[in-house]
């Protein structure tokens, strides 16, 4: 490293005390050198290249314009490339072409030749796309390996699967088959997705992921190969691998890095083979209570306030996928206690919550939610909660048992908070039983967050000063994209809340029977924030974009 101090500091590129200042960076985050000297801006990249090539015969790679084949990515364990943060991505004669963060440690240079017996030749790339091509390849590595495997004994691994289908313990997880679906199952775990989309086409069957809500490719499968990786799916879903022409349903348990993770799966056949979804249930979010929601102050004290009554009903509202039933748990967990009998009817139950008595419909045994609604009356209930209130029945139901003093949870398909009332009307519920029963409505959505990592401001274009109904903004923010968001911009989601608390005027003009928007502009004088306020205020604190905004706004304009 003196020789690189002494070419940066003769040629003027960086002062000793920017240097030493460097150096304590170094001892403080254990980050590489280079990669300090180049992120942090002490000198420009295309510089430093031209100092590590002109002075240590060093020069750069682009992984992202290289193709690593698959018998590279063999000679160096990837154990090995994620400690060191190094990448391999060619054999040359005798030599191994690595890409590094630090191409002038001799420490890890020196066990790479010792591990892999080879000559190493460095270049030097940036960390995170070193890190993006470490997920990529050793990821397509197993994969690929296994895949061909499969190609020459596909029909000894469907074999095997309809053997052990009665006994799954004794798999052996080496297998190809099952080094196959294990990745696919793994990846998606360490992306924290919600959904696993395996869709046969006629030459190859795609493997999407959902993350944060969208839907995003991860890679493909042969055609021929999948019927052996569908059966190994249903096989240990509990599903019948023989029946490929109806729809079923299934359900997997499994501990992934002591994380339990519970997995319901539906296949549906189409014209070219059996579509299977995966939706993960991370068995961590039982925990989750009001705390967990990121509520502003305000709304904590409001939810605390709505949780605090005896009886009436409380709806969570919102399209599949907004997070509703997370809320509906938080809510349970909140006011879980030794003193109150809480039963919920649910389809299926995605969670279970230690204390409260937990029942999942039965289509096929008559247990609907409406039978199930009378059932739990006879249970002596202090709380109930109703997975989804779907027809008119389980309504009338709900509705009655809250004005009869329990205090009821359910889930309606709304798109604000001001129109569940009329929603239930539309149910044939008196309006004086909805005005009686209805405690509070909360709408809610859930909205992409900008990357924290690859955050960065940018001025508005007027379009979206428009959409804003702003004249005096002067930035905003997006995620340019990097390797911790997928090049999305976008990493995680915040659950947005429209809250309709009910007091005597709402009531009165429900008795009235006034409109939505009537019950919409008492709530809005009263001190409710409409979404699209809530999401403005976010978009102008830098929490997400404009373009999220309209996203999920535009209806309830």
């Amino acid at each position: 490293m003196n020789k690189l101090k002494n070419a940066l500091i003769k040629d003027q590129v960086i002062s000793l005390n920017d240097y030493n200042e460097v150096l304590e960076i170094k001892d403080k985050t254990k980050e590489e050198l280079l990669h300090i000297l180049i992120e942090n801006n002490y000198v420009e990249r295309d510089l430093m290249y031209k100092i590590l090539k002109d002075n240590f015969n060093i020069n750069s790679i682009e992984l992202d314009n290289t193709d690593v084949e698959n018998d590279v990515i063999k000679v160096l364990p990837e154990d090995i490339a994620r400690k060191y943060n190094v990448m391999p991505f060619k054999i040359k004669d005798s030599n191994l072409l690595i890409a590094m963060v630090d191409p002038l440690n001799e420490i890890i240079i020196d066990d790479i030749r010792f591990i892999t017996n080879k000559d190493v030749i460095p270049y030097i790339e940036r960390k995170n796309k070193i890190i993006y091509a470490i997920e990529t390849y050793y990821n397509k590595g197993i994969e690929k390996e296994a895949l061909k495997t499969l190609k020459t004994s596909a029909n000894k691994s469907v074999k095997v699967l309809n053997a052990i289908s009665k006994n799954f313990n004794n798999d052996i997880e080496d297998s190809p088959i099952v080094r196959v679906t294990n990745s696919i199952i793994y990846r998606a775990i360490d992306k924290r997705a919600s959904d696993i989309h395996l869709e046969p086409f006629e030459d190859f069957v795609n493997v999407r992921y959902r993350i944060d809500g969208v839907l995003k490719l991860i890679s493909k499968i042969p055609s021929d190969i999948y019927p052996a990786v569908c059966s190994r799916i249903k096989t240990i879903a509990g599903m019948d691998i023989s029946k490929k022409l109806l729809p079923q349903d299934g359900k997997i348990n499994l501990q992934i890095n002591n994380e339990k993770i519970d997995f319901r799966v539906s296949s549906i056949p189409t014209i070219h083979g059996e579509k299977l979804v995966l939706r993960i249930l991370y068995r961590g979010n039982n925990d989750i209570d009001l705390s967990s929601l990121d509520l502003s102050k305000e709304e904590y004290i409001l939810m605390k306030k709505i949780l605090s009554n005896s009886s009436g009903i409380i709806l969570i509202t919102g399209p599949t996928g907004s997070g509703k039933t997370t809320t509906l748990y938080s809510m349970l967990n909140e006011i879980n206690s030794e003193e109150r009998n809480i039963v919920t009817i649910e389809d299926p139950v995605e969670y279970t919550i230690n204390g409260i008595n937990q029942i999942n419909v039965n289509y096929k045994s008559g247990l609907n939610f409406a039978q199930g609604l009378r059932s739990l009356l006879r249970q002596d209930p202090d709380v109930i909660m109703v997975g989804e209130i779907r027809d008119e029945e389980t309504a009338q139901i709900a509705v009655r048992s809250a004005i009869t003093g329990h205090l009821v949870f359910s889930t309606l398909h709304t798109n604000s908070a001001f129109t569940a009332v009329e929603r239930l009307i539309n149910m044939d519920i008196p309006v004086y039983l909805a005005g009686d029963a209805l405690v509070a409505v909360i709408y809610q959505r859930l909205i992409r967050k900008i990357c924290p990592y690859c955050k960065e401001e940018y001025i508005p274009e007027q379009e979206e000063l428009n959409f804003l109904r702003s004249d005096t903004c002067k930035k905003l923010f997006r995620g340019k994209g990097c390797l911790k968001c997928s090049n999305t911009g976008y990493k995680g989601r915040k659950a947005v809340f429209e809250i309709m608390y009910l007091d005597s005027g709402h009531r009165k003009l429900i008795f009235e029977n006034k409109s939505t928007a009537d019950l919409r502009d008492y709530s809005i004088k009263n001190g409710a924030i409409s979404l699209k306020n809530k999401c403005k205020n976010m978009v102008l604190h830098g929490t997400t974009t404009v373009r999220e905004m309209m996203k999920i706004t535009y209806e309830n304009v």
